[in-house]
């Protein structure tokens, strides 16, 4: 009798089972795949942000990009095969009241913005000095971050249209 109870149980869950392992395997594959596509992302990212000059062409990815080159001889290089001195951007002149920061990627102007801006916070009645840690920008925002008096780290982020300040955010 003990038996015949067993057998019956194997067999009542040996369906749903094998879906949970089939699903399980299916969810563990997505994962890997998921995770792979997020480290190529990410190594795209590098290579980018680095630059040709850091990244030279391995012999491989020459190997691979020479059939592709040759069977379309109207293809444009592309901008990581440019020479770097033909894209690389004039050097910044960077603020007196900026020089400790790091202002790797940086627009200019946003440099002069935040230099600006912190002329008008120091100016103002028993400001205290504010030290800029490092500056970001891109075509429509900038964002630095300061080193406040008692230990206070605050980023703050300014919108940016024609030189002018259209919305500004502190966080911290």
């Amino acid at each position: 009798m003990p038996a015949s109870a067993l057998t019956d149980a194997l067999r009542d869950l040996w369906g749903p089972g094998l879906v949970f392992i089939a699903l399980c395997g299916w969810l563990v594959r997505r994962a890997l795949r998921a995770a792979r596509n997020e480290s190529i992302l990410e190594e795209q990212r590098l290579r980018d942000a680095l630059g040709p000059q850091l990244n030279p062409p391995s012999p491989s990815n020459s190997a691979s990009t020479s059939p592709s080159s040759s069977s379309s001889p109207s293809a444009s290089p592309s901008p990581s095969t440019s020479t770097p001195s033909s894209t690389s951007p004039p050097p910044l002149r960077v603020p007196p009241l900026l020089f400790r920061a790091d202002v790797r990627g940086a627009l200019q102007e946003h440099l002069d913005l935040v230099a600006r801006l912190q002329e008008e916070r120091q100016s103002a009645a028993g400001a205290n000095r504010i030290e800029v840690v490092w500056v970001r920008s891109n075509p429509t925002h900038v964002a630095w971050a300061e080193a406040r008096p008692g230990n206070r780290e605050v980023i703050c982020v300014a919108q940016v249209d024609g030189g002018t300040v259209v919305a500004r955010w502190q966080f911290g």
